[in-house]
């Protein structure tokens, strides 16, 4: 009989965190679910040990670094759960995690991805997030980052799932077609989310599905990579994503928004990283527009009815606060 769940674990260089991820995972109070460890060809031999220490725990071995994107994708190939848990080496899940994602999953059955509260290790008074919201001018950001942790927080409507915690209905994936792999890195999330707004999915934060996440453990938060992939994502996910008639809304303030982080980073000495990134983004701009094209064409959401649903309050956005919508 398949399990309910297949929980993926996708390691590159995790060798500092993994164990302990792995021994959350098999600590959940529930035990309905498969955890696939699926690793990008990594040199510090901590994937062999954690299979070594927990035999159940299923390998997968990419043959490379594939990064999140397709990393991922190929270890959905191997998973036999309905729901597919994605959950990154740095995140350490409390026990209740995944009972409480299967017991939204029973009180909101037309719902199908389902996104957890994320906590400081260090400190549960702090948010490390709480969901993803997307800002006017299409910039995609994680609500709460660093925040105090608020009394109480709702089951609540966010724009997309943060990447680090989250779990879909499997079907839904597929009919995605999966992580969008030009990516590589950054912005999958965002862009999975998004794709699912366009069919009329939504995403939920139940706030009693907790993880401790370290964040950035192996790249860096401001690394010429995550610098690089950020700003070269981030404009393919405004460009390939958004409807036309918003797309031509939101391209000012994107453009100036943009050019302003860009002049940031170039006056702190990080210029050769942005414009290379700024000009491969362009570069690639006509496989994403072939993709924008099938993707658009298959649309089902009014674009009145997406523009409800971005963040237009810059205060909050630059804050990175809670914008969370009650569930219909």
């Amino acid at each position: 009989m398949s399990p309910r769940f297949s929980l993926i674990v996708l390691s590159y260089q995790s060798g500092a965190y993994l164990e302990r991820c792995i021994e959350a995972l098999l600590a959940q109070t529930t035990d309905d679910f498969e955890i696939l460890l699926a690793d990008n060809a990594s040199t510090d031999g901590a994937p062999e040990a954690v299979v070594a220490k927990f035999p159940q725990v299923r390998l997968i071995q990419n043959g490379g670094n594939l990064g999140f994107a397709a990393g991922n994708n190929a270890a959905v190939r191997f998973a036999k759960g309905e729901w597919l848990g994605f959950i990154n080496p740095d995140v350490f899940v409390h026990a209740h995690w995944l009972s409480e994602m299967a017991q939204a999953i029973q009180d909101y059955p037309h719902t199908h991805i389902f996104t957890s509260l994320q906590l400081d290790p260090q400190d549960q008074g702090v948010l490390d997030g709480a969901g993803d919201g997307m800002s006017f001018f299409g910039f995609p950001f994680r609500m709460g980052y660093r925040a105090a942790r608020p009394a109480h927080i709702p089951i609540s409507e966010v724009f997309s799932p943060c990447g680090a915690a989250f779990v879909i209905k499997r079907s839904l994936f597929e009919a995605l077609g999966g992580f969008y792999e030009r990516f590589f890195m950054y912005c999958e999330d965002a862009d999975l989310g998004y794709r699912a707004r366009l069919r009329r999915e939504r995403t939920l934060l139940i706030p009693q599905a907790r993880v401790d996440h370290i964040g950035s453990a192996t790249l860096g938060a401001r690394s010429d990579f995550a610098l690089f992939h950020g700003y070269r994502n981030r404009l393919w996910l405004f460009v390939k994503n958004t409807p036309a008639s918003v797309l031509w809304l939101m391209l000012l303030p994107h453009l100036l928004f943009s050019l302003s982080g860009a002049l940031k980073d170039v006056l702190k000495g990080r210029g050769p990283v942005v414009g290379r990134a700024l000009r491969e983004a362009v570069m690639g701009l006509g496989a994403v527009m072939r993709d924008r094209h099938q993707l658009q064409s298959t649309r089902l959401l009014r674009s009145t009815d997406l523009l409800s649903q971005f963040s237009w309050d810059l205060r909050l956005i630059l804050r990175r606060g809670l914008d969370l919508r009650s569930p219909k």
